[in-house]
C-alpha cells in the first residue's frame, strides 16, 4: 500500500474519528462507541465498535485498505477515493448511519463470533455501503484498540481544556475592554452634554437680547409719544363802533 493512500486518509480526517450510536439487540437499546483509526504500520483504516455492558466489554472491528476504499467508490458511485473517504468521514462525525446485529456468526478459529453490521448511505447518488464488523476475540488486540481509544480521549479532554481556559482568558479580557471604552465613553459624554447644555443656554440669552434690541431699535418703546404743538389761541374782541 502507497504512503499516499495514507496521507489521503489523513486528509479527510479519518484518522481519531469517535462518536456515540444506538445499538439496538433484543428488544433494548444500548449506546456503543464507533471509532476510526489510520494504522501506520498496515497503511489501512480501521473501524472499532466497542460496547461496555456489566463490566465486560466487546469489541467489534474490520480493517479497509485500499482497494476496499476503491470498491466502496464503485458501489457509490463516485469516482475518486478522495469523495469516498470524504464522505465516510462526514457519516461517522455526524453519526449518520445505521448499526445492527446480524442475525448470523462466524468461525474464527475455535470461536463463534458476532457480526456487526455498518450501513452508509449517500445522499446524492442514493447508493449506499455496508461495512461488516467482526467481533474480536484476541484479547491483546482488544487491549491495543481500547488504548488507543482512551488515550486519545484524554489528549483530546487536555487540548478542550486548554483551549476552553484560553477562551476564557480572552472572554475576560474582551470584558474588561469593553467595560474601559464605555467609561470612557460615558465620562466624555458627560462633558460634552454639559457643554451642549451651556453653550445652548448662552445661545438663547444671547437671542433674547438681540430680539430685545431689535424691538427697541424699530419700536422703541422707552419713548415717549409727543403731543403736535398747536400755539395759543387767542379769543377776537368785538370793536363797537
Amino acid at each position: 500500500m502507497s504512503s499516499a493512500f495514507v496521507e489521503l486518509l489523513q486528509k479527510s480526517n479519518l484518522d481519531y474519528i469517535i462518536t456515540r450510536k444506538t445499538f439496538k439487540i433484543a428488544s433494548h437499546n444500548d449506546d456503543i462507541i464507533f471509532a476510526s483509526f489510520v494504522d501506520m504500520k498496515t497503511n489501512t483504516l480501521q473501524l472499532i465498535a466497542c460496547l461496555d455492558k456489566l463490566g465486560s466489554v466487546t469489541l467489534w472491528s474490520t480493517t479497509l485498505d485500499e482497494r476496499a476504499f476503491q470498491l466502496n467508490a464503485r458501489l457509490l458511485d463516485l469516482t475518486e477515493l478522495g469523495e469516498t473517504m470524504t464522505f465516510l468521514a462526514e457519516r461517522l462525525n455526524e453519526s449518520d448511519f445505521t448499526l445492527v446485529k446480524a442475525p448470523s456468526t462466524k468461525i474464527v478459529g475455535e470461536h463463534k463470533v458476532s457480526q456487526i453490521n455498518a450501513t452508509f448511505i449517500h445522499s446524492k447518488t442514493k447508493q449506499s455501503i455496508t461495512l461488516q464488523l467482526y467481533e474480536n476475540m484476541n484479547d491483546d488486540e482488544k487491549a491495543a484498540f481500547l488504548s488507543r481509544l482512551f488515550l486519545h480521549v484524554y489528549k483530546r479532554n487536555e487540548q478542550l481544556s486548554t483551549d476552553i481556559k484560553t477562551q476564557q482568558l480572552r472572554i475576560k479580557e474582551l470584558s474588561n475592554k469593553n467595560e474601559r471604552e464605555q467609561s470612557r465613553s460615558t465620562g466624555a459624554g458627560g462633558v460634552f452634554d454639559s457643554n451642549q447644555l451651556f453653550n445652548s443656554n448662552n445661545q438663547k440669552i444671547d437671542l433674547i437680547k438681540s430680539q430685545e434690541r431689535t424691538k427697541m431699535s424699530l419700536i422703541n418703546p422707552t419713548a415717549k409719544r409727543r403731543k403736535k404743538p398747536t400755539g395759543i389761541s387767542y379769543g377776537d374782541d368785538d370793536d363797537s363802533d
